[in-house]
């Protein structure tokens, strides 16, 4: 009876997200901000990662491979430390880190590293594309 009670308060359980293409565990709700409709994206915080400068001005001041593991994303989830501009429309300016599955390779979203102002709530967190994570 007593063991009942306490897991009906208990938070439940998280969500785990994997990778479309190998089904790996990518992420989880725990980290979860919020789901972007617009651009199909499923955002989650990456607050364990330091803070690079918001837009390019020089190499990080850690280098990527001694970052540790971030919260919101598996060790699973491999980022491209190369940071490009973003093509897609409305994202003119954008500069994102690609986000990879380093068990099969499939990109899974990206990083924006440098936002224009109606894109700040996406900065420095792990935008997932829907199609790519179950």
């Amino acid at each position: 009876e007593h063991q009942r009670e306490r897991r009906a308060d208990a938070a439940p359980m998280p969500m785990v997200f994997m990778c479309a293409g190998c089904r790996r565990p990518v992420g989880d709700t725990s980290s979860w901000v919020l789901n972007d409709e617009e651009s199909g994206c499923i955002l989650l915080r990456s607050e364990c990662r330091p803070r690079r400068p918001p837009c390019p001005r020089g190499p990080p001041a850690i280098p990527p491979s001694s970052l540790p593991p971030a919260a919101g994303a598996a060790p699973s989830v491999a980022v491209d430390p190369e940071r490009k501009v973003s093509k897609l429309p409305g994202e003119c300016g954008c500069m994102v880190e690609t986000l990879f599955c380093s068990g099969c390779s499939r990109t899974l979203g990206s990083i924006y590293r440098c936002t224009s102002r109606h894109l700040d709530y996406k900065r420095d967190l792990f935008c997932f594309n829907i199609d790519s994570v179950e």
